[in-house]
């Protein structure tokens, strides 16, 4: 009894020792959270050039071993509103097991990370002359927690791309989940990752990103990285504002990837196994405004194509491009009237592409329908990493129905036609600086005139359609009905001041519409084909 009695007294002072620890601890805590807010602001911002870090609360937590910032904005300094990140909270603890050890380390877990960039934020770092490594941005992390990480942990994180043309549908990744262990603070050996990494999220809302890789996340001057990376219908409706810079306008469509990838300061590489592009709607257009607009564009593809053209520091390879159930089209609005021609049903393969010189040739071949109903072929190969433009294509198109082309032809004929089809057969390489083929088109059944149709239109109109069609019947085949010419293409890709593309287009182009169109444009017989 006198045992028990003797045991109860040193339970007690025990517990109020236990207690005055824990209330001395939480007075200390309080005490040192403005100064450490304080501290860690300034400490961050000596590390920082070109950005601000403002912390709105520091919570020490000195019985376990941690500390939290709270509300960790960053800004830029020449273009503060919006920040570019604000923290919802970072993290800070020391790990005891390690300590037990003789040893420090301790785990960073950021709440609801945002990260907003927007064109003029990007337009500075791109302008800037400080690199990345003159940012201080690791230096800034290793300031106030300098200490090993044993891991790093991101909780429901955003990345948000905000401009005047995507302000409607921003470029974002949502509920991003990232886990990172062994974060070192001392640099790891080139080419090695020591920081096993996952990362999950939603592109656009509603595609899904994976990555399953590693990293280092302290190399200079910023994260080197390698890994297994997979998109799944990621909607590509969010690009349209950004495509329309470019004449190009796309509705709906998704993306998918699978693939390995490496990115570090000394170069990327990308190995994609297969990208498909499925229920895609992409028109390109093409005006009398955007035509200086469009040479530009073509002289800057063709810089972007010299310039990853067996690029050491970018090595690119896709196995297998996709396009299925897809719908392409070019808008003419340059002529009176406009006029849009199109295929649905895309399904396209192309396999072997790659940026490196020495991997052989890309072969392709798609199907679909022409205006709705004309079934279409395309096939051949190109060399995509040769200096010069090197490829055969082999095309067919067979019975489109020829009123369904009645404003391409009143814009560049000045006529249209009540009944008919039209089939195509061309065939085209390129190589070593010349352009050889021929285009054969098969018009049958040519019904210029219809009496309905045309009771509206003047008399003078009228009799050039009779004539019209008089000579169409003139150069019919009798055995078959149908109205044809060959044209054969030849000649030089290689012109002073012009790109070698823009005169492979002009001569495809003149090409087509000398065969197409002879009937109509030049009221006589079609030049005769070459011997």
């Amino acid at each position: 009894m006198k045992a028990r009695c003797r045991a109860h007294p040193v339970r007690t002072a025990l517990g109020a020792l236990g207690l005055a620890l824990v209330l001395t601890l939480g007075f200390v805590d309080r005490l040192l959270a403005r100064p450490m807010q304080a501290w860690a602001e300034r400490t961050m911002n000596q590390q920082l050039k070109g950005y601000t870090v403002h912390i709105a609360r520091a919570h020490p937590h000195l019985w376990r071993l941690a500390f939290d910032l709270d509300q960790v904005v960053v800004a830029q300094n020449t273009h503060p509103v919006p920040p570019v990140a604000d923290f919802g909270s970072l993290r800070f603890s020391l790990l005891l097991r390690e300590l037990l050890r003789f040893k420090v380390a301790g785990n960073l877990t950021l709440e609801s990370p945002a990260l907003h960039i927007d064109l003029a934020q990007a337009t500075e770092e791109v302008r800037s002359r400080v690199s990345l490594k003159e940012r201080g941005w690791q230096r800034a992390v290793e300031s106030v927690f300098p200490f090993k990480l044993d891991r790093v942990e991101v909780r429901n994180g955003s990345l948000l791309y905000l401009s005047a043309d995507t302000a409607s549908k921003p470029l974002q990744l949502t509920r991003i989940s990232l886990l990172a262990l062994n974060i070192r603070n001392i640099a790891a050996a080139r080419g090695t990752y020591p920081s096993p990494v996952s990362l999950e999220g939603l592109m656009f809302d509603t595609g899904k990103l994976r990555f399953q890789g590693s990293a280092d996340f302290l190399r200079e001057p910023y994260v080197a990285a390698q890994g297994r990376i997979h998109l799944e219908r990621v909607p590509l409706d969010r690009l349209n504002p950004l495509a329309q810079a470019y004449q190009i306008k796309t509705t709906g469509g998704f993306l998918s990837l699978d693939g390995d990838v490496e990115s570090t300061p000394e170069g990327q590489t990308a190995h994609l196994t297969e990208m498909h592009l499925e229920d895609l709607r992409v028109d390109y257009v093409h005006s009398l405004a955007t035509v200086a607009v469009e040479k530009e564009h073509g002289k800057q593809a063709v810089k972007l194509a010299r310039k990853l053209r067996n690029a050491p520091q970018l090595k690119l390879r896709l196995d297998t491009l996709k396009l299925t159930n897809s719908q392409v089209g070019f808008l003419n609005e340059a002529t009176q009237p406009h006029y849009r021609v199109f295929m649905t049903k895309v399904n396209l393969k192309l396999e072997n592409l790659n940026n490196q010189v020495g991997h052989g040739p890309s072969p392709f071949q798609a199907h679909g329908t022409f205006m709705g109903s004309g079934p279409t072929s395309l096939s051949g190969k190109f060399q995509g990493s040769a200096k010069t433009a090197d490829f055969d294509v082999h095309f067919k198109l067979d019975d489109a129905p020829l009123p369904s082309l009645n404003d391409m032809l009143m814009a560049h004929a000045g006529v249209d036609v009540a009944a008919g089809s039209f089939s195509l057969f061309t065939e085209l390489t390129v190589k070593d600086g010349r352009v050889e083929g021929y285009v054969k088109p098969l018009i049958k059944n040519l019904q210029v005139y219809d009496k309905a149709k045309d009771k509206d239109k003047r008399f003078g109109k009228r009799v050039e359609m009779h004539v019209l069609q008089f000579l169409g019947k003139l150069f019919k085949n009798r055995s078959s009905r149908s109205v044809a010419t060959v044209v054969h293409i030849s000649g030089s890709t290689r012109a002073p001041e012009t790109s070698e593309w823009q005169v492979i287009r002009r001569l495809i182009g003149n090409g087509l519409f000398r065969a197409i169109l002879p009937g109509f444009q030049d009221k006589g017989e079609p030049p005769p084909p070459k011997r």
